[in-house]
Order: structure tokens, then C-alpha cells, then sequence
């Protein structure tokens, strides 16, 4: 999400926007600390792997160079894998927060909870738009309890 949308947004879904920031933001740091360092590491391993290409004549000390190089590049895919199975827990651990948030809404009825719920469930590519009906929903609804 852009700085300019996040700041268009009312303050009741920025302050639960935040706090799926503060759920996701660790993994995510963790991610792309896999990333910035296997991207470099496989690239350059890659290119020194390629300039064996057209050599003919390999002693015990090009075949150390080429193992190194190697390890490098399978080290870097490996991290490369790591960073995809972090971006999975972070989507995990989104939807289960927003999960938790629709279901301890202490506004809104046990029976439109469960139709959220079950829409999230049931929509995995829409949870923000439905995360974000939600909270209007709740908002307009713990407004309207308040004008009683």
C-alpha cells in the first residue's frame, strides 16, 4: 500500500493498519535480509561459474574454485526458497490476525462476524477489501451506537 493511500485512510483503519504492520513487520525484515543477501550471492556465483565455461584445462585448484562457487550459488537458492516460505508466514499470519480481529468484534453481530469470516475464508484474494469492509462497517455501527 502507498504512503498516499495510507494517509487518505480514516484513523480507525490506519491504527489497524499499524498493527498488521507490527504483526507482519519482523518476518518481513527477516525476508528481506534473505533476499538482499541471496540475489548478490547467486549472482555472482553464477557469473564465476560461467567464466569456466570455455577453459580446458582444470587442475585440483580450478575444481576447489568451481566447488566454492557452487556452494555459493546452491547457498543463495536456498536462501532464495527461505525468503518464499517467510512471505507465506507473513500471509499467515495476517490472516490469521485479521481472523482474530473480526471475531473479537464486540460491535457487530455474531451473524455478520460469521459472514466475514466465512467470506475470508472462503476468498483468500479478496481479505483486504473484505478486511477493510469490515472495519467501515464496525465504525458506521459503533457510531451509530453512540448516537443512542
Amino acid at each position: 500500500m502507498d504512503l498516499e493511500t495510507f494517509n487518505q485512510m480514516p484513523a480507525f483503519m490506519r491504527k489497524e493498519m499499524e498493527n498488521l504492520k507490527q504483526v507482519a513487520a519482523p518476518i518481513l525484515k527477516k525476508r528481506l535480509i534473505f533476499l538482499f543477501t541471496a540475489v548478490p550471492l547467486l549472482v555472482i556465483s553464477l557469473v564465476y561459474l560461467s567464466s569456466f565455461w570455455g577453459e580446458t584445462h582444470f587442475g585440483t585448484e580450478t575444481f576447489v574454485k568451481i566447488g566454492i562457487a557452487a556452494l555459493g550459488a546452491a547457498f543463495g537458492m536456498a536462501l532464495i526458497r527461505e525468503s518464499s516460505y517467510q512471505k507465506r508466514n507473513v500471509q499467515q499470519k495476517v490472516f490469521q490476525y485479521i481472523l482474530e480481529r473480526m471475531q473479537k468484534s464486540e460491535v457487530l453481530s455474531d451473524e455478520r462476524k460469521t459472514r466475514y469470516v466465512t467470506a475470508v475464508k472462503e476468498q483468500p484474494f479478496t481479505v483486504m477489501s473484505n478486511f477493510m469492509e469490515f472495519l467501515n462497517e464496525e465504525e458506521s455501527r459503533r457510531q451509530h451506537l453512540a448516537e443512542l
